[in-house]
């Protein structure tokens, strides 16, 4: 028997990574692409609490499991076939996500599925997102951010390649700036003669009306920012670590929350030292909301994350942190 290995997956998502180790070295002034123009043009996006048309689009895609006694009541659905765990569908209201997958197991082995070309297999996908009510309320916003696939590699055979899947990674635009983070993503997965296998939609809607105009003196400096940026890459990386900034992007931020805000986007490399002393350039991108009052928090707060850490290692350490305390409040007495 033939044995497969993956070797890679071209699925593009965006990974937001929030770092912790700055002191900003750079010769000149980055770049700054502002996709807002100016700053005039900024707002607070309150996203709609109401789950997107979950009941028809579960009805629909347990049909397309061969499944259709699935039904959604306006719970939650959490499906998942035991015997094939490819076969799933599952939806979060509160997070606007809903995510559906069809079993792959004949992609296995030395199948070669018969794929179509790019453009053919992005009008089924988008038909497939139409069709089963997953496309975005406004059609405009949805952007094409990447088409790839996933390729299989045989371990005998002389290495020959098979492309398995395709993939296709849908952002968000609105009024012409882009949307990044991990909210506003539509990813469909495609195979054999343009079968969908598999969607994962993290989407909310919004009314315009809803929508906050926000001043100039609600808005960090750069300076703030980036400065707010240094803490964040020290806590994480500490202190000897020297970040680049390749470039700052100014756009919105979806983090798949309740809100869509205005926010720097830092391009930058990170130079890291390893145990053995060897050091080496990673890239990294980094947010900062442009509000000076965020409505929503986009990275963590160092002294929680701290405070959490030390709660994590009491608890594997097997005591309770009142009794510790008072034992330590005990000894200082006797040291006294």
């Amino acid at each position: 028997m033939k044995k497969f290995s993956i070797i890679a997956g071209l699925c593009c998502t965006v990974a937001i990574a929030y770092f912790a180790s700055m002191s900003f070295q750079v010769t000149a002034p980055p770049p700054v692409v502002n996709h807002f123009q100016d700053d005039d043009n900024l707002s607070i996006i309150t996203m709609d609490k109401a789950a997107l048309g979950k009941g028809a689009a579960v009805g629909k895609l347990a049909k397309s499991l061969n499944n259709p006694r699935l039904n959604n009541v306006g719970e939650d659905v959490e499906y998942l076939n035991d015997a094939d765990p490819g076969n799933f569908i599952k939806t979060n209201a509160a997070k606007g996500h809903i995510a559906f997958g069809k079993s792959t197991k004949k992609y296995e082995g030395a199948f070669k599925p018969q794929l179509l070309d790019t453009k053919s297999a992005q009008n089924v996908a988008e038909k497939f997102l139409q069709d089963n009510d997953l496309m975005p309320k406004n059609k405009s916003e949805l952007k094409l951010l990447h088409a790839g696939g996933l390729r299989a590699a045989s371990a005998d055979d002389g290495g020959k390649v098979i492309d398995k899947m395709q993939t296709f990674t849908y952002g968000r635009v609105i009024n012409g700036v882009p949307v990044s983070g991990n909210g506003s993503r539509i990813v469909v997965n495609m195979g054999d003669k343009g079968e969908v296998l598999g969607v994962s939609k993290k989407w909310k809607e919004f009314e315009t009306s809803k929508s906050q105009k926000v001043q100039k003196a609600e808005l960090k400096s750069q300076p703030e920012a980036e400065a707010e940026f240094g803490k964040l890459v020290n806590f994480n990386f500490g202190k000897g670590a020297s970040p680049k900034v390749k470039t700052i992007h100014k756009m919105y931020y979806d983090g798949g929350g309740n809100y869509i805000q205005p926010a720097y986007f830092f391009e930058t490399t990170v130079t890291v030292t390893d145990e053995k002393g060897k050091t080496s350039e990673q890239p990294f991108l980094g947010v900062v909301s442009m509000l000076k009052n965020s409505p929503e928090a986009i990275n963590p707060d160092p002294a929680e994350v701290a405070k959490i850490a030390k709660s994590v290692r009491t608890a594997q350490e097997g005591v309770d942190p009142n009794t510790q305390k008072k034992a330590n409040e005990r000894a200082g007495n006797e040291n006294k």
